[in-house]
């Protein structure tokens, strides 16, 4: 069992969202029990995995986006920020999400957001990285990207 844990560990370095975890921690314990085989296994992460893509496995919660407002034609400065875990950058908060509710739902979650952006990267599985971000002092004109800010950052004069 002991050398499934390291072997999950490898595989899957990042938090996976909370919806999956427990499914993942079904997996681990059947694959570490020898409950599941090899094929077991594969079968039970292609359903984890078309989850994750398909973005099914996000739970219908009343949305977050109507707290934001759209300001198009900007982008972010590659700057140091507020960090969070597990982000793809070092000096940012930068998540894989499925789309821009999730991304809002994040932002909404972290008390230091102020704005997020849907970037054009992709991670392997084709989930767009967002770039969460406190200080709205780092918008720069002239983009096509869009900015979506917190409504009650605008209210207090910070753009």
């Amino acid at each position: 069992m002991e050398n499934t844990r390291y072997f999950f560990t490898y595989l899957l370095p990042y938090t996976a969202p909370i919806a999956l975890q427990p499914i993942l921690k079904d997996i681990l314990n059947a694959t570490g029990d020898l409950r599941y085989g090899v094929n077991e296994t594969l079968r039970a992460f292609q359903k984890v995995l078309h989850l994750y893509k398909s973005g099914l496995y996000l739970q219908k919660k009343p949305s977050h986006l109507k707290e934001y407002f759209v300001a198009k034609g900007f982008h972010s400065m590659d700057t140091e920020d507020y960090k969070c875990w597990p982000s793809y950058s070092p000096l940012r908060c930068m998540l894989s999400v499925h789309n821009v509710e999730e991304a809002a739902s994040i932002c909404s979650y972290h008390p230091q957001c102020q704005h997020f952006i849907i970037t054009s990267q992709r991670t392997w599985t084709g989930r767009p990285l967002a770039i969460f971000q406190s200080n709205l002092t780092y918008l720069i004109p002239g983009s096509t990207m869009e900015v979506y800010v917190k409504r009650s950052a605008f209210s207090r004069g910070s753009l």
